[in-house]
């Protein structure tokens, strides 16, 4: 190859907003056309890559100092060679937030965390979960996408930029119509089944469609993505309730930000006792213990006179078995 002809050679050459499409487009595509699980993967890398990709791209047009992990190290050289540690997406939310005024909700944030623990997962023991648990966190990513293409990238776009993020809305919106199709196609599938079961049908954590059919010693199983939840540890079980399904943060709860939902069961003593909205109770809460599988309406609990834990309403002078202990040691 002579100098001149290589001289002409355009090399590999994706700016940021083609690249977050094109990484998009290749999620999209390995997400709806193939059940093979190599494709699934790539669907689930992929789409990572492009929300990381597109929520910088935002970053960006705030300086280009906000991109770098490290903003005193930047530099225009090394970011068009990329050569420097960039954000997190988590980080990438934070400063879109305090320098842009750019905020996602907790439920977006959520939904973006939920796809990140998957690629995770992938990336570092090269697992993850089945087809029906990815396409409906990829569809919850996709919405957030969306959303944030439309109300803080296409506005005030540079030119070069906006063909592409407008590609990308057409991308997204065929993926969702096919996505809501597929969950509808499944639910329609698994309906006799879920009409027929006698027991509590509850949001399962893993896919949050409302198809887990609640039987600690049966069939405890979500019908939508075949997750078996007699295999997990009923502590694990409440805090992905919490957080998957009623959008808890067990995180910002610690620093007074947010509630958290899961107590100690008044049976086992087991911190798995959570507030549920099932199928037949959608109006009032029906608190469940998912390590012992106790359930109990709110008129059968009350707070716990001595230190103000869920007790069961009993004749005990309403003390949790912790309380009533002291008090029958304390007194003679």
């Amino acid at each position: 190859m002579s100098a001149d002809s290589a001289g002409d050679d355009p090399g590999l050459h994706f700016p940021p907003v083609v690249n977050g499409v094109d990484f998009l487009d290749s999620a999209i595509e390995n997400l709806l056309h193939s059940d093979d699980p190599r494709k699934l993967k790539y669907a689930v890398l992929h789409l990572q890559a492009a929300v990381e990709i597109l929520l910088k791209v935002r970053l960006q047009r705030e300086g280009i100092a906000h991109v770098f992990a490290d903003p005193s190290q930047a530099d225009e050289s090394k970011l068009a060679h990329g050569k420097f540690i960039s954000v997190s997406w988590r980080q990438a939310v934070t400063r879109l937030e305090r320098v842009a005024g750019v905020c996602l909700s907790k439920g977006e944030q959520k939904s973006l965390q939920r796809l990140s623990d998957e690629r995770n997962k992938l990336q570092h023991f090269g697992s993850t979960a089945d087809r029906n648990v990815i396409t409906s966190c990829a569809g919850d990513a996709l919405n957030v996408t969306s959303e944030f293409i439309h109300n803080h990238l296409l506005p005030e776009a540079p030119p070069d930029e906006v063909e592409s993020l407008k590609r990308a809305q057409v991308l997204i919106d065929g993926a969702r119509t096919e996505i809501e199709d597929f969950r509808k196609a499944r639910m329609k599938a698994i309906a006799p089944e879920l009409e027929a079961w006698p027991g509590l049908i509850l949001n399962c954590p893993e896919c949050t469609q409302l198809a887990w059919t609640f039987a600690p010693e049966d069939e405890n199983w979500c019908r939508f993505c075949r997750h078996d939840w007699s295999q997990d540890d009923g502590h694990e079980i409440a805090e992905l309730y919490a957080e998957n399904v009623l959008d808890e943060s067990q995180h910002l709860a610690a620093q007074g930000r947010d509630s958290w939902s899961v107590s100690l069961c008044p049976v086992c003593d087991d911190t798995a006792f959570v507030d549920v909205y099932t199928r037949d109770h959608t109006d009032e809460p029906l608190g469940i213990c998912f390590a012992c599988g106790l359930t109990a309406t709110a008129d059968r609990r009350a707070s716990c006179g001595g230190c103000g834990r869920t007790t069961l309403d009993r004749d005990d002078l309403m003390l949790c078995p912790g309380c009533l202990q002291y008090r029958m040691d304390k007194d003679p």
